[in-house]
């Protein structure tokens, strides 16, 4: 895919995952703000969405995602209401290691990152919010029971994949629990030169923050 498509698609993704959470009264506004992407852009991009089907625009003159993509909204939420919080903290996380950040969810047939913020550094795969995960990922190993007794998985709910995948790429993920029973997964990718998994501490602590979310409880993030 070249650079200004991906580019569209990552922009329509974080604006399809963002708009339940929208303050209704100024969605346009809202939705820039939560994805960071100008407003004019925000304005372009959903009447592109409308014209493929992935929203609509309701008499009332509000935005909503269309019926067939609401279970990829919903999945898309892993902490509702929290969204703007859930990317102050994971940004931090990629300004704090440098490493590709992402945010894993599992669907009924596969693991999407409904995230992905690039990391300072050009790896061996694409970055891009709505990319899908391998299934012998990092994340996919915290996040699938069948790979509970895998050789890569590390203390405090974690796995790593050091070169099993590419060689060249490290990811260290940890698992998250959300409120309902749900799980998602937070991972970093880097060079097999940095090692992911030297960045654990940071990893833990970003999730731990995020699942903290989950309550009214302060949120503390340095």
């Amino acid at each position: 895919m070249n650079e200004p498509g991906r580019e569209v698609l990552e922009s329509g993704f974080r604006i399809l995952r963002a708009l339940p959470d929208a303050d209704a009264r100024r969605q346009v506004s809202s939705l820039a703000e939560q994805t960071s992407i100008p407003r004019s852009t925000v304005h372009r991009l959903l009447h592109q969405l409308r014209r493929s089907g992935a929203v609509e625009l309701g008499a009332d003159g509000r935005w909503t995602v269309s019926p067939h993509l609401l279970e990829i909204a919903h999945r898309s939420q892993p902490v509702d209401g929290r969204r703007t919080e859930i990317n102050r903290i994971i940004q931090a996380l990629r300004e704090q290691t440098g490493a590709t950040v992402s945010l894993v969810v599992a669907t009924e047939t596969n693991l999407v990152a409904v995230e992905m913020i690039p990391g300072r550094e050009k790896l061996v795969i694409d970055a891009y919010a709505g990319i899908e995960m391998p299934d012998l990922s990092a994340a996919a190993i915290v996040l699938a029971p069948t790979h509970r007794r895998s050789v890569r998985k590390r203390p405090l709910h974690a796995a790593v994949d050091d070169e099993d995948l590419l060689e060249g790429l490290t990811c260290y993920a940890r698992l998250l629990r959300l409120p309902g029973g749900g799980r998602a997964s937070i991972q970093i990718a880097t060079s097999a030169g940095r090692r992911a998994e030297n960045f654990a501490a940071h990893v833990q602590r970003a999730a731990n923050t995020i699942e903290a979310l989950r309550s009214d409880a302060p949120i503390e993030w340095t």
